[in-house]
């Protein structure tokens, strides 16, 4: 994007024009000459215009300035005029013609051309420049549901990457609203997003350095496709005020805001919690809904736990002959299952909590897989040893004791390897991860506990 910047002085700094060129716009104008009047004009230099029109007198400088041709041409010389000669253009100037004339320029520079224009004036400018450019803005974008471009506003400030330090600080201070103005983002001539710049580092910055020079240009941002849960964890996690949102040229098109994010963040939450409980409903206000209701949202997430027991169930029957010669095994079956059930619990939490926010990754698996089976190994032993002696304590049975040992250190070490790889074999599977982390897990984890319980049994006791 090419950069017109306003610069008061540069009038004071050209050579005066020979007096016969001034002279045939005078005359071609008390004329009436309108045609040659534009032809002349749209021959000079804008500079040239501008040190001719900065030596009449207002009225007559707006008069020839409404013959200049093209409107882009007009816009140039519009940014070289003194301070005095412009807000007098665009005061007294028409309205439409001025519209149209400053929506040829960049935004930074358009937003400095209202700088000394008065309250009224001011907004009657702005309010013109919003009706104008309405059309454009309320154009449908086919933007998928839940995804970034359908999250994100346009209210964003972007500058040239040659604007200078001052002159993009008295753009933001021109603009009428800073509402959603956290960064600043720099462009490359074709509109592409180079780098983003707080408004603290400006301020602190050289007043003469362009944009380039002092802006970061390892940007964190989110394609227009990026869903909406993707964008709130990456803004969770790097701790941003706000996101840039380009295309697929790079293009920058808008910005997602931690405003933005607030009630899709809360539902993501609330979701995983759901998920991770086994309720499949998204609506947290049972009071608002019937029993069947419920009913029909919980129970589908409660059918392969209900299998999975079913088979512990037939897994009992197997080993009935070692219940019934060694009844004790069954009064500590609850804690053995109860204890790694809530093991794997604390594991799933973890690996799903990770995977949510994007800490724990598919590369991750194995470092994390070691690391859990040895924190549940010290765990499992811990507990082992516990439930070992105060089962001696209470029978006095040596081989009750070293069974009930061995399978709580076994079962507590086997529910951490179930507990983290169903929730990535879920993401793999392109399923929610925070499913494998409810139910479905402490059935299986039960599922395993009592085969491995059982058959520590068999083999201690022999029968």
């Amino acid at each position: 994007m090419a950069m017109m910047v306003l610069d008061d002085n540069k009038s004071a700094a050209q050579p005066p024009l020979k007096n016969n060129i001034a002279e045939a716009i005078v005359r071609l104008h008390r004329r009436g000459a309108t045609a040659h009047l534009t032809q002349l004009l749209s021959k000079l230099k804008p500079t040239d215009i501008a040190t001719v029109l900065n030596g009449f007198p207002g009225p007559r400088a707006l008069e020839i300035f409404g013959k200049i041709e093209p409107t882009e041409h007009a816009a140039q010389v519009l940014t070289e005029l003194d301070d005095d000669h412009r807000r007098f253009l665009i005061t007294d100037g028409p309205l439409e013609q001025i519209v149209d004339i400053l929506l040829t320029l960049p935004a930074e520079v358009r937003s400095m051309a209202f700088t000394g224009l008065d309250e009224a004036n001011s907004q009657r400018l702005s309010e013109a420049l919003a009706r104008a450019e309405a059309p454009l803005d309320d154009e449908p974008v086919d933007y998928k549901p839940g995804t970034a471009g359908a999250l994100m506003e346009v209210n964003i400030i972007a500058m040239s990457d040659q604007t200078t330090a001052s002159d993009a600080i008295q753009a933001v201070q021109a603009l009428s609203s800073h509402d959603s103005i956290f960064y600043l983002y720099v462009l490359d001539d074709m509109q592409r997003l180079i780098g983003v710049c707080s408004l603290r580092r400006l301020i602190l910055a050289d007043p003469k350095k362009t944009l380039r020079e002092f802006t970061h240009t390892r940007l964190i941002k989110v394609h227009v496709d990026t869903p909406q849960g993707v964008v709130a964890n990456m803004i969770t996690r790097y701790r941003l005020l706000a996101m840039p949102v380009v295309d697929e040229f790079g293009v920058l098109v808008g910005q997602i805001t931690i405003d933005n994010l607030i009630d899709i963040i809360q539902e993501e939450n609330t979701n995983a919690i759901m998920k991770m409980a086994g309720i499949g409903s998204k609506d947290t206000n049972v009071l608002a809904q019937s029993p069947f209701a419920i009913f029909r949202t919980r129970v589908p997430w409660l059918i392969t736990a209900f299998v999975a027991y079913l088979i512990v169930s037939a897994i009992l029957e197997g080993f009935e002959h070692t219940l019934e010669k060694v009844v004790q095994l069954a009064f500590f079956f609850p804690i053995v299952i109860g204890m790694s059930g809530n093991a794997g619990s604390q594991t799933g939490a973890v690996v799903v909590r990770g995977l949510a926010l994007g800490t724990i990754h598919n590369a991750h698996f194995f470092k994390l897989l070691f690391k859990e089976l040895g924190v549940n190994l010290i765990q499992g032993g811990f507990y082992g040893v516990c439930l070992a002696v105060a089962s001696f304590a209470i029978f006095q049975n040596y081989l009750l004791s070293l069974t009930l040992g061995i399978a709580m250190t076994m079962s507590i070490t086997f529910s951490a390897a179930i507990a983290m790889s169903l929730p990535f074999f879920f993401k793999r599977m392109g399923a929610d991860p925070a499913v494998a982390a409810g139910p479905l897990a402490l059935a299986f984890i039960d599922m395993v506990g009592s085969i491995n319980y059982l058959t520590v049994a068999y083999f201690v006791f022999g029968v």
